[in-house]
This record gives C-alpha cells, sequence and structure tokens, in this order.
C-alpha cells in the first residue's frame, strides 16, 4: 500500500508539469495583452513596452530561437515558462500583475471559503444522495423510486445559475429567512485562525457568529449540493440493483434478516465502490471552486477569483489556481483508490 501511495505521488509531478505546459500556453493564446489591461486601450506604445519589461512578458515563451541559432543556450533559462517553473520549484507562486499581491497569500485568505462551501455541499450531497438511492432500489418501480429518479433528473438538469436566483428570490427576499450573499455579517465579530468561519466560531466559543455563518452558507451549499446529490442518488440505485440480485442477497434474505439488515450491512457495502468513486470525483469538482454559485451569492473563494483573473489576463492567477485545481482533482483520486482496499478487503495494491 505504501509504496503504491509513493508511486501515485511521484506520477502527480509530470501531472502538474503538464498542467503548468498547457495552461500556460492556452492564457497566452487567448487574445489581449495584460500590459493593455492594465494602463487601457489608449495608453501610449511606449508606456506599454515598459509595463511589458517590467512584468518580463517581452521574453519568449519557451525558446530563444535567436540565440540557439547563434549557439548561445543560456537564453533558454530567461524565457517565461522557465522562469515561471523556477518560481515555483522554489515555492513561490507569483503576484498577481494588477494588485501585486503574492498569490499564496490570497489562496491562504480565499481557498478555505471555497473548501467550506465544497465540505458542507458533499457532505448534504452524500447523506441526501446515498438515502435516495438506497429508497428507490429498495422500492424499485413504485411511486418513490419514480419521484425520486425524477428529482435527481431534475436536479442534474436545473442550470445552477437559474436554481441559485430563485433560492434569493424566495428566502431572502420574499421570505427573508436567510441571507441572500457572503459569509458573515459585517456587525459580527469572528476572531480568524483557520478563515474555516464554522470552525472558528465553534473554537471561540462565539455561537453568535456561528449561526450566522450557518444561515450565510445554507443557500449556497444547498444549491451547489443539487448536482452531485442528483448524480449519487442515481448511481447509488444503480449499484445497489445490482448488487441485490446476487445470490447472497437471496440468501440473507431467506434466512429471515431484516430488510434494514440487508440493505445496509450486505447490499450497501457491496455496492458502495462506484458511490465512493463518485462522491470523490465530485469533492474534488467542488473543491476546485464553483464560479456559479460563488458569484451568485458573492462568495469569496477561488472560483470567481481565478475567473476575474481570466477577464484581466492576470497570468499568474489564472496558472496558480489552476495548478491548485490540478493537484485537488489528483489528490482526491488517489484518496478513493486507496479507499478501495478499506472498503474491500479482495482489493489489494502491488
Amino acid at each position: 500500500m505504501t509504496r503504491y501511495i509513493v508511486r501515485r505521488l511521484i506520477t502527480l509531478l509530470p501531472t502538474l508539469l503538464g498542467v503548468t505546459i498547457v495552461i500556460f500556453l492556452f492564457l497566452r493564446l487567448i487574445p489581449g495583452d495584460p500590459a493593455v489591461a492594465m494602463l487601457g486601450e489608449h495608453a501610449a506604445t511606449e508606456n506599454v513596452e515598459r509595463i511589458r519589461e517590467q512584468l518580463g512578458l517581452n521574453r519568449p515563451l519557451f525558446l530563444d530561437r535567436e540565440a540557439l541559432e547563434e549557439g548561445d543556450f543560456t537564453g533558454f533559462f530567461d524565457t517565461q515558462y522557465v522562469r515561471y517553473v523556477g518560481r515555483l520549484l522554489r515555492g513561490d507562486l507569483g503576484s498577481s500583475i494588477h494588485r501585486r499581491i503574492p498569490i499564496a497569500e490570497t489562496l491562504k485568505a480565499r481557498f478555505p471559503a471555497t473548501v467550506e462551501l465544497a465540505l458542507v455541499s458533499i457532505i448534504i450531497g452524500a447523506i441526501v444522495g446515498v438515502l435516495a438511492g438506497i429508497i428507490s432500489a429498495a422500492r424499485r418501480n413504485s411511486p418513490i423510486d419514480t419521484t425520486t429518479m425524477l428529482g435527481s433528473l431534475a436536479g442534474v438538469s436545473i442550470p445552477v445559475y437559474w436554481l441559485g436566483l430563485m433560492v434569493i428570490m424566495l428566502f431572502a427576499v420574499m421570505l427573508q429567512w436567510l441571507p441572500a450573499g457572503g459569509r458573515l455579517d459585517p456587525a459580527i465579530e469572528l476572531e480568524t485562525r483557520t478563515n474555516l468561519f464554522l470552525i472558528d466560531a465553534v473554537v471561540s466559543g462565539n455561537m453568535e457568529a456561528l449561526v450566522d455563518a450557518l444561515k450565510h452558507l445554507a443557500l449556497p451549499a444547498l444549491v451547489l449540493a443539487t448536482h452531485p446529490m442528483s448524480i449519487i442518488a442515481r448511481m447509488t440505485r444503480s449499484s445497489m440493483l445490482e448488487v441485490l440480485q446476487e445470490d447472497y442477497i437471496r440468501t440473507a434474505q431467506a434466512k429471515g434478516l431484516r430488510e434494514r439488515a440487508v440493505l445496509l450491512r450486505h447490499a450497501l457495502k457491496n455496492a458502495f465502490l462506484p458511490v465512493i468513486t463518485i462522491i470523490g470525483l465530485q469533492t474534488g469538482t467542488l473543491l476546485a471552486g464553483a464560479i456559479l454559485t460563488e458569484t451568485i451569492f458573492s462568495w469569496p473563494g477561488i472560483g470567481k477569483w481565478v475567473y476575474d483573473a481570466i477577464l484581466a489576463r492576470d497570468y499568474p492567477i489564472v496558472q496558480g489556481g489552476t495548478l491548485l485545481i490540478a493537484f485537488i482533482f489528483v489528490f482526491a483520486n488517489l484518496v478513493v483508490d486507496v479507499s478501495y482496499a478499506f472498503l474491500d478487503p479482495r482489493i489489494h495494491y502491488e
């Protein structure tokens, strides 16, 4: 098991290197110039060139052909990509082109907000989705099954931006039960240590902040949970129906075991491998930053941050955010693969 995990971690390096090449290249293919975006379209040419010099945008991307033709190989190390990788190896993600703020500092402030929203959403989606899938499989072709599957189909089909606006209109505007956006009421003071407001409120014993943070989290978490909830419900139902046809299930039923014991102790345990795969992938997707949800609810996470950086041609932010997203996906896949051995003793990793 340890050797398998080490091998997977080693393969993480070329994966991330490939991600840096792809995002570095495709960002430069987007029309527009960061220097022009900073100074405006009517800026003087000399000012634009001066900014490009300061930002290193006038250097070659990957190779300096003229230097190589002249036999000068030192120019290879002065390209934009090599300098970028060199900073990464030193643990430096760079700084924002526009604000000149280190990206690592911004990630420390914004990533916990995305983590908090994503984890609460996936917990809601996993619990409700698994329970709905079990009930649908146990009551196959019944009105409950039909209603549950129609609900899961609607959850996958309804656009997030439309659902978000509807719940804001209903619960925040009409009923005024919950706030429409943000993470915490500005009037409430909270000592932040982890930037995970729920944990910080519990650790500091600030119950007022805890309740208010939960209120602000309720609507975006429910909206964000609808899509993974629906997928998990359908996958759980499909896996459960397949397992319920096995001989050992009929044997357990013939022995007179209660239906709950058969479903939970025998069927669900053996049907859970594909379900845990979906949960892991959905967790990686949510942690990568739900751009629409964060935008609609003014949630200060990494999704909206990276989206704004793309529009502003802020290359370092997009590169750093994308690299983090890639790492999250690879790590989520690793956790899912390792969990197979604990869920099914028949699985061994050489």
